[in-house]
């Protein structure tokens, strides 16, 4: 019989209390919006609701309604297959290969071919988890198989291999063809005062962050293990820097690893909201959802050359709703219109 030990239990119960506040939120906002505008609720768990429009009854998990099906879900969520569709719609993915884990010489031919630096994924999981980016030569590639080996435990699950695309990183939000929010993904970051260490600076912007309702889940680490970026440019936790010196800590760039949104709504270019309707219309009956882009520069005509759509997203987190700088860019709303104009095809 199993025995388990108190402090054991604890522990699990906090995850899952943590789960349910990161997760709940997108669902939580939803609920509010409508029954803002007098919409009755039925709440069945922490993140599913049945909304009542109109007299319907409509079913919801997250913010994801009637009109999102499993299958498509299935499909968002294959990085590779759904980068596969997107690739139809004439823009820009990167370069990739999709191979189990345990074939780790194809991996390696698969790398030379394209060139280092590359980037590994795992195929299915989100916020960044078991991404590994800037892997720069043969020897690094065999450390990160080694890591992500471990994280996913199962060599026969899929990864992702890409060449590795510099940029930043920029989410942007559809809804029924147009783009409701236009955010840059901003790396895990710090300014210096010429005072205070690293570690003080990621310590105060921590406090800010906890009195946020969405970034209050998601801190930034101090973890050195998660720190790969300061480190490999030469600084530690320890490091003093410049009054005004701008320092990334983290090669990732999404929210949950530490970053923050900023609006980039006004100021995008018009052809890459284009391309960011045109990769969620590339997928049948994905009506709204993230659209992931790297770039230089956002805010002038691309080429195909200067840009690529990394991911295009099921569930987007609600960044927009709280950007770090810039305007906030509402989600919910939004997609509550979606779905009263179009009750009628349910």
């Amino acid at each position: 019989m199993w025995e388990f030990k108190k402090e054991d239990i604890l522990k699990a119960e906090k995850l899952e209390a943590d789960f349910k506040l990161k997760e709940g939120l997108k669902s939580k906002l939803l609920e509010e919006a409508a029954i803002k505008r007098g919409y009755e609720v039925e709440r069945l768990g922490f993140d599913t609701m049945i909304l009542i429009l109109e007299g319907e009854k409509l079913l919801f998990r997250d913010m994801n309604g009637p009109f999102s099906s499993a299958a498509m879900m299935r499909i968002v969520d294959d990085k590779y297959r759904a980068r596969k569709l997107i690739e139809g719609a004439n823009v820009t993915v990167p370069k990739s290969m999709y191979l189990r884990i345990y074939e780790q010489d194809k991996i390696k031919a698969y790398a030379n071919d394209i060139g280092y630096p590359i980037v590994l994924k795992p195929n299915n999981l989100s916020r960044g988890e078991g991404v590994f980016t800037n892997i720069s030569d043969a020897d690094d590639l065999e450390e990160h198989l080694d890591k992500i080996a471990d994280l996913i435990a199962d060599p026969y699950e899929r990864i992702l291999i890409e060449k590795q695309f510099s940029g930043d990183d920029y989410r942007f939000f559809v809804v029924d063809g147009e783009v409701k929010a236009a955010s840059k993904r901003a790396r895990a970051n710090v300014v210096g005062d010429g005072k205070q260490t690293v570690l003080e600076l990621i310590n105060e912007k921590n406090e800010k962050r906890a009195r946020d309702r969405d970034l209050k889940h998601f801190l930034i680490p101090t973890d050195k293990e998660k720190l790969g970026r300061l480190f490999r440019e030469g600084r530690t936790l320890e490091s003093i820097p410049k009054k005004d010196e701008h320092i990334i800590i983290r090669d990732e760039s999404n929210i949950a690893s530490g970053g923050e949104g900023i609006d980039f709504m006004e100021t995008a270019h018009e052809a890459f909201k284009s391309i960011a309707v045109r990769a969620i219309q590339s997928i049948p009956g994905f009506h709204y959802g993230g659209v992931d882009i790297i770039t230089n520069d956002i805010t002038k005509e691309p080429n195909a050359d200067d840009y690529v759509i990394t991911e295009v997203e099921f569930s987007p987190g609600p960044m927009s709703m709280f950007h770090w700088e810039g305007k906030q860019r509402d989600m919910a709303n939004p997609i509550l219109d979606f779905y009263l104009e179009n009750l009628d095809k349910l």
